[in-house]
């Protein structure tokens, strides 16, 4: 799972929303098989197929590519984990969903995987949006837990907050497994036997 990806071949020129995803798919290719910090901007605009100046027509840095990647993964999560919730899903099945339609994409679960352990460091350009983005996935997942919870079925001291971070620590834990030994486990198979046990919680 970790193989460096072929670089792209040249094609027709693509141009304007074209030639930007063109070069997001190539950054999110090449900074999952070898994190932000092993990848170089060069290398990112010849996987694309471009010149450094032309990739950095479209991104000013790599940090600002960096940040374009991280937010159209999480736009791509956030449009279809609405688009279910929409149509009648809960929470957690909305959440779990979205989590198999991740898992179709190794390198984007790598990617976010390799990103989140880098941006550990204050330096990093990833750290303050990995960690709002933390705070806004607690925040938005106590949100919806909260009104399908009965206080009075759940164990002392435990809240809509507790199991919103109970999900998302053990999705991000399973997920460091997965990537080690994908054919060892289904992390979406785990996290639906956890929600499995969470529902007696639920209102009736």
């Amino acid at each position: 799972m970790t193989d460096i990806p072929a670089r792209r071949p040249k094609t027709t020129r693509p141009h304007g929303d074209a030639r930007r995803r063109q070069i997001l798919n190539s950054a999110m290719e090449l900074f999952s098989a070898r994190g932000f910090n092993g990848v170089s901007l060069a290398e990112v605009a010849d996987h694309a197929g471009l010149t450094q100046p032309g990739l950095l027509h479209h991104f000013r840095s790599k940090a600002s590519l960096l940040l374009a990647v991280l937010q159209e993964r999480e736009q791509r999560n956030n449009t279809e984990e609405q688009r279910l919730l929409d149509s009648g899903y809960d929470y957690f099945q909305a959440f779990l969903s979205t989590l198999a339609r991740n898992e179709k994409n190794a390198p984007l679960v790598q990617l976010f995987a390799v990103i989140s352990a880098e941006s550990l460091s204050t330096s990093h350009p990833g750290h303050s949006w990995t960690l709002n983005r933390y705070r806004d996935t607690i925040r938005k997942a106590t949100t919806t837990l909260d009104p399908l919870l009965d206080p009075e079925k759940l164990p002392d001291g435990v809240t809509a907050e507790t199991i919103a971070r109970w999900l998302i620590g053990m999705a991000d834990g399973l997920r460091i497994q997965w990537i080690l030994e994908p054919a060892t486990l289904s992390r979406h198979a785990l996290m639906t036997q956890f929600v499995d046990i969470l529902r007696p919680f639920l209102k009736s």
